[in-house]
Parts: C-alpha cells; structure tokens; sequence
C-alpha cells in the first residue's frame, strides 16, 4: 500500500514539483549571511541588533525572490559552479541595493562587496554539496561490498 510523505523536505528534494524552493532558500541564506557581515564592517558583535537583521532579512528576500525569477527562465537539469556563483552575485547585489542605502561610499561600493562575498558563500556551499555527495556514495559503497 502506497504511502503519502507529508514532510517539508521532501519538496525541496523533488526536482519534479519545481526545483526552485531549494535554490531560493540557498541564496536567501547566502544573501542574508554576506549582508548581515558587509553591514558589521568586521565587528560581528555589534551586527547583533534588530535593525542589522532586518535589513539582512530583506536583503535575503530580494536576493531569493530575484533566484526565483532568474531560475524560472533557466534550464535547471544541469548545475555548474559559474552559474552558482553568478546567480548568487547578481541577486544579492540587487537585494542589497533594495534593503538599504550604502553604509560607505560610493554608493554601489556596499552591494558589490556584499555581492561579492556572496558569490564566495555560493562557491564554498557549491564545493562541499559535491563533497558530501562524494562521501555518501563510498559510504554507500563500503556498505554494500559483499
């Protein structure tokens, strides 16, 4: 008897329903990690109040909207890490530019090294999937030997 699965994450692991949660939740959480540390300027500690959320949170919520609607017009059976990394540059850069003005001068100088910090993010998270998914399949391998 075929059984119904209920759980949240299997949508984000079902390429067929839309394939586009997952990638919008990652690029939420890179945008909303590369604001969060451009707006501190270095010192985490004092990033930790209300306003510098907020304003991360909405960085993050363009940037994810923006993922949305580059994705939907892109072929996603295939990922590399350029597109990645671009996609994860080009909507936080448009994220920030939305949540607030620039901390320091000039003005586009906040948005390109935070988008640029994100493209790092997109990169390091892009590498260690493929090695997680590296190790899954030998642990798989030593599990099966005979």
């Amino acid at each position: 008897m075929p059984s119904l699965r209920l759980s949240v994450l299997d949508a984000f692991d079902d390429e067929r329903t839309s394939g586009l949660a997952r990638p919008a939740l990652e690029k939420f959480a890179g945008a909303w990690l590369a604001c969060f540390l451009v707006m501190a300027r270095g010192n985490v500690f004092a990033a930790f109040s209300v306003e510098h959320i907020r304003l991360a949170s909405i960085c993050g919520i363009v940037g994810a909207a923006v993922t949305v609607a580059l994705l939907f017009q892109m072929d996603r059976s295939t990922d590399s890490l350029s597109r990645q990394a671009t996609v994860s540059i080009v909507a936080t850069f448009n994220g920030d530019i939305f949540a607030h003005p620039s901390h320091f001068p000039p003005q586009w100088a906040e948005p390109v090294v935070t988008a640029a910090v994100s493209g790092c993010i997109a990169i390091v998270v892009w590498h260690a999937r493929r090695w997680a998914r590296g190790l899954s399949q030998k642990t798989e391998a030593v599990r099966n030997r005979p």
